[in-house]
């Protein structure tokens, strides 16, 4: 399978939602005469939130199919997804509010897709209520949540709210049928309720059980027992207590068991998730919860080309562990000189700035970067705070990226143009003209020496 059968299978027209009686919702507000500027999809994890809010996204723009497609993708521009947990404070409202009054660049409406937007803190929540009393006629919202009741009444009255009540095990089946179907699967129909069952209620976890199944080739049964012994939150506390062996040994028994490393870390990133919204529901930060979710996202993208299945997580495990060793250090790679920077999605045009600033006006000014790209993806901004300015004239930005996975996220289209139209907003100037390079990570002294910390682990010499 060359692409998850969670992504493969996600609805992407009205139609096609899992749920009927919100299917049936949608098509009936969507037939009336007026269009709601603000929505409320409430309900548990895993039944379809968010797939339904771009799909809502695309029909109140219209049939153009460039515009679909890049919303399906995420590279438009015009819809902005945010997440409450990470951007939960009245300044970054009051942001999103400033930029509310711009108009769209290419569609009809701009869609604000706010998940988990009872993460919000309460002079937050006010301040977004102020927009949903007065919003401009190109903008429409879409709230997001597992836990409407710790929203403000204010803001509920104020959306037309849409109930995503969690799936009887008939419609779960009956989504797994299509898949079953449509991929020629062996499987009993017994096995696909087994499976409905032990997804407690989630289209997305039941379409990754089923894809744990077809990729292990074993009894449903057996392959349901091993995904109990898999466990993500027993592997994290594994990690945490910075037992590098027992971690090692776990990682090796799912493998021979036949579990697909890929999925399992899916499930470990799910599990760390909803860890920080505990987390940031409380106020708290726990510090390594952010550093296991990237090692875990660099995890998953090396296991696409590994020669070796379970080698990409036993790095992570390696990077993670607490082993202070000495010997040869593994250095970052080289600096090299990237391409220039791609035609973004639409036509922007650059050079009003150019020459009239320089490099420390950027370092000045980078906070304020940092926070003009939140409003449109608050992970760019995550991303950007592992890069450093290096050039600017007022036109062409440098940015030194330490980490390919980072270089490679930035380098997508809709990451470049939002870098590049915020950075123009700060200084004043057209979208600025952004262009990456790899640098070399200086390591501290205290850093973890991969190769003798391998070699301590794996009992072998490093050389």
């Amino acid at each position: 399978m060359s692409q998850t059968l969670y992504l493969k299978y996600r609805p992407q027209k009205i139609s096609e939602l899992d749920l009927i009686a919100v299917r049936e919702m949608l098509e009936k507000v969507l037939k009336g005469k007026s269009l709601p500027h603000a929505w409320l999809f409430s309900g548990p994890r895993g039944t379809g939130k968010t797939s339904a809010a771009r799909i809502l996204a695309k029909e109140v723009n219209g049939n153009d199919k460039k515009l679909n497609l890049e919303i399906e993708t995420g590279t438009c521009t015009d819809v902005i997804e945010i997440d409450a947990a990470s951007n939960r404070g009245i300044d970054e409202i009051r942001e999103l509010r400033d930029r509310i009054k711009l108009a769209p660049m290419r569609a009809k409406y701009k869609v604000y897709i706010v998940d988990e937007v009872h993460m919000l803190t309460t002079e937050a929540a006010n301040a977004l209520l102020k927009t949903l009393e007065e919003p401009p006629a190109h903008a429409i919202f879409v709230l997001c949540t597992t836990d409407p009741e710790k929203l403000p009444e204010t803001v509920v009255s104020r959306c037309t709210r849409v109930q995503f009540k969690r799936p009887s095990l008939e419609e779960i089946t009956d989504k797994l049928k299509i898949i079953v179907k449509k991929e020629e699967f062996k499987i009993k129909p017994d096995e696909l309720e087994e499976i409905a069952k032990a997804a407690r209620g989630s289209f997305r976890d039941a379409i990754k059980i089923l894809e744990q199944v077809v990729l292990a080739d074993r009894p449903t049964k057996e392959v349901l027992g091993m995904l109990e012994t898999a466990d993500p939150a027993e592997f994290i506390k594994i990690l945490r207590d910075e037992d590098t062996k027992k971690a090692l040994e776990f990682i090796n028994k799912m493998i021979e068991e036949g579990i697909s490393q890929r999925s399992f870390i899916e499930r470990c990133v799910e599990e760390l998730r909803e860890q920080l919204l505990v987390l940031s529901a409380k106020g708290q930060v726990l510090s390594d919860v952010l550093s296991l979710i990237e090692g875990l996202e660099r995890a998953y993208e090396r296991s696409k080309t590994s020669a070796v299945a379970q080698l990409p997580l036993e790095i992570f495990v390696i990077e993670q562990s607490g082993l202070r060793a000495k010997g040869q250090v593994l250095s970052e790679p080289k600096k090299e000189n990237l391409a220039p920077s791609t035609q973004p999605l639409a036509p922007i045009k650059h050079g009003s700035g150019k020459g009239k600033y320089k490099l420390e006006d950027m370092q000045t000014k980078w906070a304020d970067v940092l926070k003009a790209v939140r409003p449109y993806n608050h992970s760019v901004e995550a991303l950007l705070r592992s890069t450093k300015p290096v050039g600017y004239d007022g036109d062409a930005l440098l940015l030194e990226v330490f980490y390919k996975f980072h270089k490679d996220k930035l380098e997508s289209e809709k990451c470049r143009q939002i870098v590049e139209i915020a950075v123009g907003e700060v200084f004043g100037t057209d979208p600025a003209r952004l262009t990456l390079q790899l640098g070399q990570r200086q390591v501290q002294p205290k850093e973890d020496d991969l190769v003798a910390a391998a070699a301590e682990i794996f009992k072998v010499e490093a050389v």
